[in-house]
């Protein structure tokens, strides 16, 4: 569909390095990209002389780049961690039975299964949006042929962009280039980031992973392309390591707080000047999008003294994530000759920068995503995706606001699926999980077998669960006693397939928002882990 000229007016937050604010500006889109950003005072350019004026009635703000989501696991709900972990290895895999009740089993049955993997897909795409995210990490997908591809949606993915001026990041490598440290550096020098779980967790064990990138004295395997996803376990010793080699980290406070009742120490992260992006990691032990994982990191930030302002937590999902990834010439602020990725929210009456992280999910009047609108208020989408088929969301949102899914290239795992009939697919699933995964065990995963005529079957690639000869995260062989032991993983051990029914319970599909899912806040309120007030304060953010 042909991405209409507009012309959308507001209070424009530039999230440029000179903090510019229009407090009554315009934006004007053609073709996908920004063409000018003028106060609306002033004349507009060629060309929009007859373009009419489309009055947002909101804040204006690039829209925010999400740099760590396991975002297939986000159909599930919050877990209530039932104690304090002090390392990634212990609470994921086979060691705890809730993990796989929870977690492996019903993906696996979701993932594997032609009618279910799609509406995963359509289901987590739609939640990102309606939580104001316009790009987050991508979702891979595996077929019973050996291929394996990233799904291409209406949310732009790190991982394939399918633009030269939005160099593709990797969020996985392969295990031989895991587990050795020269491999490891190797592909560091190519010209990618590489976003990766790093020291996940507080104790020794955590920190180790960090140390075994040090693979002779003072030689680190860290370049400028490695960007640490966590790094709890670090110390501020550390953090001028990762960013003496020009390494980054993604910032994930509510999951760091959940699991381990602690986050990174962001003071000693913040000294050093690296730059900081922030994911709400997944829905099981994190925010359900980026929107409500700014309000968790101003708390966490508070908690640590007051470290971040709210203009330094916005330029983490915006302007600071774009320079992460090298995207900074095409994304991250709002300036002519940039991609019209936007977010509007209600509202103009207060510090531009707080009024975001302040903002509910129903506060969001428009997502725009390269020029379409893709999410808003009815008016506005009606306005600026003329034609277009809109979606409303059903009760998992504000009754007047409206999706636009469609898509001239959708991939065709997803093409003409509603988001209604994938809510229902997934309602139905879960509910019968049970039943499901014994059906599933009896005839071996036929969302695995070839079809009748030769053409692949695609299933979700979940790294956590199955073996796919890629990493998440470096196992290098660790030091002890000043020399080096055996390599070993840093997360959990991945046992080979299980699809059977045993331990598995019906289970609700997770809401696509917050101030509408009083399960996910009553939830959130009964964290063990989580510090004095800091849920009860988060709740009313949220809600």
């Amino acid at each position: 569909m042909e991405q209409p000229r507009f012309a959308l007016r507001g209070r424009i937050v530039t999230m440029n390095t000179r903090h510019k604010v229009l407090e009554d500006g315009v934006l004007y889109v053609n073709a996908g990209v920004i063409d000018a950003v003028r106060p609306a005072g002033d004349p507009p350019p060629q060309g929009y002389e007859n373009t009419r004026l489309t009055d947002s009635g909101g804040t204006v703000y690039p829209g925010l780049i999400e740099l760590h989501n396991h975002l297939p696991y986000d159909v599930l709900q919050l877990w209530q961690v039932p104690q304090r972990y002090s390392n990634r290895s212990q609470w994921g895999g086979s060691r705890n039975p809730d993990y796989r009740r929870l977690v492996t089993g019903p993906m696996t049955v979701l993932g594997e299964d032609p009618d279910l993997m799609p509406a995963v897909v359509r289901y987590v795409e739609a939640k990102a949006l309606v939580n104001g995210t316009t790009t987050s990490q991508g979702i891979a997908l595996f077929s019973n042929m050996g291929a394996r591809r990233m799904y291409r949606g209406v949310v732009r993915n790190v991982e394939q962009t399918d633009d030269a001026a939005l160099p593709e990041a990797a969020s996985r490598i392969a295990d031989v280039e895991a587990a050795d440290a020269r491999r490891f550096l190797t592909r560091l020098q190519q010209p990618h980031r590489l976003l990766l779980h790093l020291a996940e967790g507080t104790d020794a064990a955590a920190r180790a992973h960090f140390q075994a990138l040090e693979f002779e004295p003072g030689k680190w395997a860290i370049t400028d392309n490695l960007v640490g996803i966590h790094c709890t376990g670090l110390t501020g010793a550390d953090f001028g390591i990762l960013a003496g080699h020009g390494g980054s980290m993604v910032w994930s406070p509510l999951s760091n707080l959940l699991l381990y009742g602690q986050t990174a120490d962001i003071a000693a992260a913040k000294r050093t000047g690296m730059l900081i992006g922030l994911g709400s990691d997944w829905s099981i032990s994190g925010s359900k999008g980026l929107l409500g994982e700014l309000k968790a990191a101003r708390l966490a930030s508070a908690a640590a003294g007051g470290v971040f302002s709210d203009r330094d937590l916005v330029a983490m999902a915006t302007r600071d994530a774009a320079a992460i990834l090298r995207w900074d010439r095409a994304l991250g602020t709002l300036r002519a000759g940039m991609r019209a990725d936007l977010l509007t929210v209600k509202g103009t009456g207060s510090d531009p920068y707080s009024a975001l992280v302040d903002a509910k999910d129903s506060d969001i009047a428009l997502v725009v995503i390269a020029g379409t609108a893709r999410y808003g208020i009815r008016r506005l989408m009606k306005r600026l995706a003329p034609g277009a088929p809109l979606e409303n969301p059903a009760g998992d949102a504000p009754g007047d606001r409206v999706l636009n899914l469609s898509q001239t290239t959708a991939d065709p795992i997803v093409a003409g699926l509603t988001l209604a009939e994938a809510t229902a697919r997934l309602r139905t699933a879960l509910a019968d999980l049970p039943d499901r995964a014994g059906r599933e065990a009896r005839t071996a995963g036929r969302g695995l077998r070839a079809r009748a005529d030769g053409t692949p079957n695609w299933y979700l690639a979940l790294d956590e669960i199955h073996p796919t000869g890629a990493e998440l995260r470096p196992r290098l062989p660790l030091h002890a006693n000043g020399g080096t032991t055996r390599a070993a993983p840093s997360g959990p051990v991945i046992s080979t397939r299980d699809t059977s029914s045993d331990g598995l319970v019906s289970l609700p599909l997770d809401d696509l928002t917050a101030t509408r899912d009083p399960a996910f806040l009553a939830a959130l309120a009964a964290e063990a882990n989580l510090p004095d007030t800091y849920s009860v304060q988060l709740s009313r953010l949220l809600a």
